[in-house]
């Protein structure tokens, strides 16, 4: 099984305060792609408790990816309890003012527009979210949250049917690779017996040629072990595809790596044209299976 790294869900539904005030909730989840798991969680300041118990939930179930969390209330005054005055603030303010009047021989009578005009006199009261609210937003949150592990159960399935399509098409072109290196390493070897026989090398001096410097040069262009590691992480990246784990993006991405240092090596070593195009083609999907990978948990 396999999951993508994106996925989108969003629930819209009605929370009531134990003092009748009424709101409209949204909650939206968005998973993207990223090279960690990050979260983005915003909350309405009376939610904000709610914060550290909503990205452990993410961690625990959606592993990678950056998750945005956004909640949204149509009456953020439900938490706003009935506004009372600070008595012990104005108490404080009334005693300074006398101590004013006293000092400066004042007899001015204090009312009440000088005391209302005074900063911080009146406090106002929050109220919590009650127990069956906060059960209700972690309910819909879970609720969201399976529907995004199915968007990304979804993605993943496509994902896994175009990286399989693009193995096979790697297959075939290591087959050619490996039929014409065969060939090309016999044609090779003809070429160098050739030349030393042009040269009037008798058997012996062949024989020593063989052994040392002039058949140095056939060891430099035989890719059959850059082959077989090739096909041998390949196997390796097929059967991780394959894996019943759920967070494997990481060493997918580690083995297509491993795959394309020895594709790049098979360029680089053989200088025959046929090989090369065979290499670019590898390359080509080795870089379209990286791209899908990027995208997996």
């Amino acid at each position: 099984m396999l999951y993508s790294m994106t996925g989108f869900a969003s629930k819209t539904f009605t929370i009531a305060m134990p003092s009748g005030e009424r709101s409209s909730i949204s909650i939206n989840l968005k998973s993207l792609n990223s090279r960690f798991f990050e979260s983005t969680v915003k909350l309405p300041l009376g939610l904000s408790f709610l914060e550290t118990i909503l990205i452990k939930q993410f961690k625990e179930q959606l592993r990678r990816g950056h998750i945005y969390c956004t909640v949204q209330l149509s009456n953020p005054n439900i938490f706003e309890g009935s506004i009372v005055p600070a008595l012990s603030v104005i108490d404080a303010y009334v005693k300074a003012i006398e101590q004013i009047k006293t000092h400066y021989h004042l007899s001015d009578a204090i009312k009440i527009d000088n005391i209302i005009r005074l900063p911080n006199i009146f406090s106002k009261e929050e109220h919590q979210l009650d127990d069956e609210s906060t059960k209700q937003i972690l309910a819909a949150v879970s609720e969201l949250l399976n529907k995004v592990i199915e968007d990304r159960k979804t993605e993943g399935a496509n994902l896994i049917v175009d990286i399989h399509n693009r193995i096979t098409i790697i297959q075939e072109e290591m087959k050619s690779i490996t039929q014409r290196a065969h060939v090309f390493i016999e044609e090779c070897k003809k070429k160098v017996h050739a030349t030393l026989q042009e040269i009037g090398a008798d058997e012996n001096l062949i024989v020593n040629a063989q052994k040392s410097g002039l058949y140095s040069m056939l060891d430099k262009i035989d890719i059959h072990e850059e082959i077989t590691r090739l096909i041998s992480h390949l196997n390796h990246l097929i059967l991780h595809l394959n894996s019943p784990e759920i967070e494997k993006g990481k060493r997918l991405d580690f083995t297509l790596q491993e795959l394309g240092r020895e594709i790049n090596t098979i360029a680089a070593k053989c200088s025959d044209s046929t090989i090369s195009a065979h290499a670019i083609n590898v390359k080509v999907e080795v870089e379209k299976i990286r791209e899908q990978i990027q995208n997996i948990v």
